[in-house]
């Protein structure tokens, strides 16, 4: 799904990455209360911000059969200045397991599951991870397709972001494969593609916890959760700041 956000010029602005609102997990509480008021705060955050925009890195709930996990993100994402574009990819409990009923049942709550618009001079492009992860060839080969093509239209821009859910790698391109990253055959491959491109970050999250790396000059910047936190890590959402030559990122705790 390409949009565009129209814009013009290089000049400065914020950007939030929300990440693992994913409602209902590891709360116990009646009416989800503790998602709730995370989602509150973070809201809260934005609105005061004014930020360009916003992206959410995936699992906006825990359980998409949950009707009540659904109503509760869709009415803090609601309360999110009108102003302020949000953009969402799907997490593995957003499709999980990945078919094409669920699949259809995600772009039914969410209305697309991969975006594409420039703003700023910048190139902002989000894709599904969990057919990748899920090892789906079909629904993979023809999203890289898209990919591929998307980002040659990015060629140019000040900066290319990218958004996903499972990050290629937290810390090192060498660590293991496990349930937090790409196998390593994909994070080759994934990697090749956007150097080739000349994209200069890639946001994710699924991790419950923030990690920060680098490789051959793209950052990798996985972002905590708004939701409960994991792995000692602490709940949260990252600020972006792009100047006409750098960008920064904050962490920033709820």
């Amino acid at each position: 799904m390409a949009l565009i956000l129209a814009s013009c010029g290089p000049k400065e602005f914020t950007f939030i990455q929300m990440s693992d609102p994913q409602v209902g997990f590891l709360d116990a509480t009646e009416g989800y209360s503790q998602s709730d008021s995370l989602m509150r705060l973070a809201v809260d955050i934005i609105n005061n911000m004014e930020p360009a925009v916003v992206l959410i890195t995936g699992d906006l709930v825990n359980n998409t059969a949950d009707s009540l996990q659904k109503a509760i993100y869709k009415r803090n994402i609601a309360s999110i200045n009108p102003e302020v574009p949000v953009y969402a990819n799907p997490g593995n409990h957003d499709i999980r397991p990945w078919t094409p009923e669920n699949h259809e049942a995600f772009l039914e709550f969410n209305g697309y599951d991969r975006y594409s618009f420039k703003l700023n001079g910048c190139a902002f492009i989000g894709f599904d991870s969990c057919c990748i992860k899920d090892g789906i060839e079909e629904q993979e080969a023809e999203q890289l397709e898209w990919l591929r093509q998307e980002l040659a239209a990015a060629k140019g821009s000040r900066f290319i972001f990218l958004f996903t859910h499972c990050p290629v790698f937290r810390e090192s391109i060498d660590e293991d494969e496990d349930y937090f990253n790409f196998s390593k055959p994909k994070r080759a491959e994934y990697l090749d593609l956007f150097k080739e491109y000349g994209v200069s970050a890639l946001f994710a999250g699924h991790t419950h916890k923030d990690y920060r790396a680098s490789w051959n000059g793209i950052e990798l910047i996985t972002a905590g959760p708004v939701g409960s936190p994991l792995h000692g890590g602490y709940s949260g959402l990252n600020i972006i700041q792009v100047s006409k030559d750098s960008f920064s990122c904050e962490y920033t705790p709820l």
